[in-house]
């Protein structure tokens, strides 16, 4: 959302921005593009009427949900009341999907396609092509809808949907060679086994590493991988938290991570990435990390590791293939691809 802001900045005159996100989200960061208000407890019908009213009141010419309607469907009940005031006041509805994903399954569809049609534009921040069909096929890991079905769905949003290409920062850092290794895990709340398993890795290749654990890493985490690194020899440096994180990226020689968002900065950097995608639990399985590794072992030649192979030995492994090869791109990955935060603003702007 930030780049979309980004984006935007010097289009519209004046913008209101309500935030519900975990404790380490930068607040600060988007005071640069509006009004910013904190929505405190739980998404209700009470916060909705909030919502509402103060939409009524600042009568927005745009109203842009991120992920609804396709997920965070716990925040239906006051973005439903929301909708309907901006709607009231002349808003036009977009909705921002960082990717072609949705949570219903397949009897909840035609309810999805209802909400849907409320919207006069679905931003879905990736390429024509290129994530949906792998997030198709991974799909079917989650046992809630089927490949053909998750596909149809897209493409029955008609114009409706545009593909806008990925969301990047508008100054790209140059990509250069830091002769380190770069191991992160997203915000941090999943896969401490890869950043352990990275530590080992780097002190066994003799390589230096730089480890993001993520801003939600717990202060008993920070430790336990700051005593690994110490106990190994003390060649990682291990960060709770990088502000410039594509900096970090940029400079990398190659970078062990899950299959977040950042892999779309990697890819357009032509770096070098070992990735484990997180897939969830048993009875709670996702798949858009898994989709987004298969699109990026076919990209850009990324190595794969599933929850069995992130060990300090499979990361090494998987490590000196990537270190062995030069950093290659496929040539289906056109300019195009991260076009996304240009093309997002001119939807918008012509609404």
């Amino acid at each position: 959302m930030l780049r979309l802001l980004e984006s935007l900045k010097g289009t519209r005159g004046r913008n209101i921005i309500f935030l519900r996100s975990p404790r380490f989200h930068p607040f600060d960061r988007f005071k640069d593009f509006g009004d910013v208000r904190r929505l405190a407890g739980a998404p209700s019908a009470a916060s909705g009427r909030r919502l509402a009213a103060a939409l009524a009141a600042f009568r927005p010419d745009v109203l842009v949900t991120e992920f609804f309607p396709f997920g965070r469907r716990e925040c239906a009940p006051e973005l439903g009341p929301a909708l309907d005031a901006a709607a009231m006041s002349g808003a036009r509805l977009v909705s921002s999907l960082p990717m072609p994903y949705f949570t219903a399954p397949e009897k909840d569809l035609p309810r999805l396609a209802e909400e849907c049609r409320r919207y006069d534009r679905i931003l879905v921040h990736s390429p024509a092509g290129a994530d949906l069909p792998y997030m198709a096929k991974a799909v079917r890991l989650e046992r809630r809808v089927g490949e053909r079905a998750f596909s149809a769905f897209f493409d029955g949003l008609s114009d409706r949907a545009v593909f806008t290409g990925y969301l990047l920062p508008r100054k790209m850092p140059r990509p250069s060679r830091g002769g380190y290794i770069l191991a992160s895990r997203g915000g941090g709340s999943t896969s401490g086994e890869l950043i352990e398993a990275a530590i080992a890795a780097a002190a066994e290749l003799r390589l230096p590493l730089v480890a993001v654990a993520g801003p939600a890493s717990t202060p008993a985490e920070l430790r336990r991988f700051k005593a690994l690194a110490s106990s190994l020899g003390g060649g990682a440096e291990v960060l709770r938290e990088a502000p410039d994180m594509i900096s970090l990226i940029a400079g990398a020689e190659a970078c062990v991570s899950t299959a977040g968002g950042s892999v779309y900065e990697m890819l357009a950097l032509r770096k070098r990435m070992v990735l484990a995608p997180y897939c969830g639990t048993r009875g709670r399985e996702h798949s858009d990390q898994l989709a987004r590794a298969w699109l990026m072992r076919d990209a850009a030649g990324a190595g794969l590791l599933l929850p069995g192979g992130v060990t300090p030995s499979g990361v090494a492994s998987a490590l000196r293939r990537a270190l062995a090869r030069k950093p290659s791109r496929s040539p289906r990955v056109k300019p195009s691809w991260f076009a996304g935060a240009a093309r997002s603003a001119e939807e918008i702007c012509r609404l």
